[in-house]
């Protein structure tokens, strides 16, 4: 199976999942109380589990959702599962941000609920917010890939390309964006073989040293997930590229179902092939 959840899941309705949530939420107002803000998010996991385990309510601390494909493996462990379908993840952060929302969806992508939580117990009174998606397992396998601005004619075009389609059809779309670059440089030859150190170059300068996925012909991997704004961040993969000896990047970006393959090139002013 390309993704297991090494425990019991079961669809949940959105009022059910309120009904939960308000047992849940009164342990974790009262255990913030008793005992501040200062720990360790381990520590109010474990404690707001003990709590509503003592309340009948069916807890799985910990659980862990197995991703994998051929000799890839990776596995991902959410932080509360509550009566088989509501799912929370207990964090003790400054503030609450849309790296944490990622996190909770990508556990929700992969578990197949639709409804989660976040709850921060290191704000001043606790932080909490309501997650919910519409994007199903059918949904989720509904891509596009894109690859009008894709050289074919690069040797590890055909290849990457490849790889990133079988990685969709196993997994799906949706999915964390570092799970699709783990998976990209395994399949690659792994990290020891393909990251490697490359200048930094400004004016006559050598500013110092950036590690990259190397891909052979002087081209580099970069894996992204940009949604909004692609012309900019496209301009500033550009600005990088241009203090390099690369001959230019491999830009795979998932934005959400659609897949994009682009191949930006250096300028052949300022471009010298690099040693791999």
């Amino acid at each position: 199976m390309p993704v297991q959840c090494l425990f019991d899941v079961k669809e949940m309705s959105k009022s059910r999942f309120h009904e939960i949530d308000y047992q849940v939420m009164r342990h974790v107002f009262d255990v913030q109380n008793e005992l501040g803000r200062l720990y360790h998010e381990s520590i109010y996991q474990a404690e707001v589990s003990a709590r509503c385990s003592s309340e009948g309510i069916v807890v799985v601390s910990e659980g862990e959702i197995v991703v994998s494909l051929d000799s890839f493996r990776k596995s991902y462990y959410v932080d509360a599962l509550m009566n088989g379908g509501a799912l929370y993840e207990l964090k003790a952060v400054d503030n609450l941000d849309g790296n944490h929302e990622s996190q909770l969806l990508n556990y929700m992508f992969l578990s197949g609920l639709k409804e989660g939580k976040l709850v921060n117990f290191a704000s001043p009174s606790i932080q909490h917010r309501f997650v919910s998606t519409t994007v199903g397992f059918a949904a989720r396998f509904a891509f596009s890939v894109e690859e009008s601005e894709w050289d074919q004619n690069l040797k590890s075009s055909q290849r990457l390309s490849r790889i990133v389609k079988i990685i969709l059809a196993e997994w799906g779309a949706y999915l964390d964006v570092n799970l699709y670059r783990d998976a990209l440089v395994h399949f690659l030859g792994g990290e020891e073989k393909v990251c490697s150190p490359v200048e930094i170059i400004i004016g006559d300068r050598t500013a110092g040293q950036h590690t990259l996925p190397l891909l052979g012909e002087a081209f580099c991997l970069h894996v992204s997930s940009v949604v909004q704004h692609q012309n900019q961040y496209r301009k500033h993969l550009m600005r990088f590229l241009e203090h390099t000896n690369l001959n230019g990047i491999q830009w795979v970006n998932f934005n959400r179902n659609k897949i994009q393959l682009t191949t930006l090139k250096n300028s052949p002013v300022i471009n010298r092939p690099v040693k791999k």
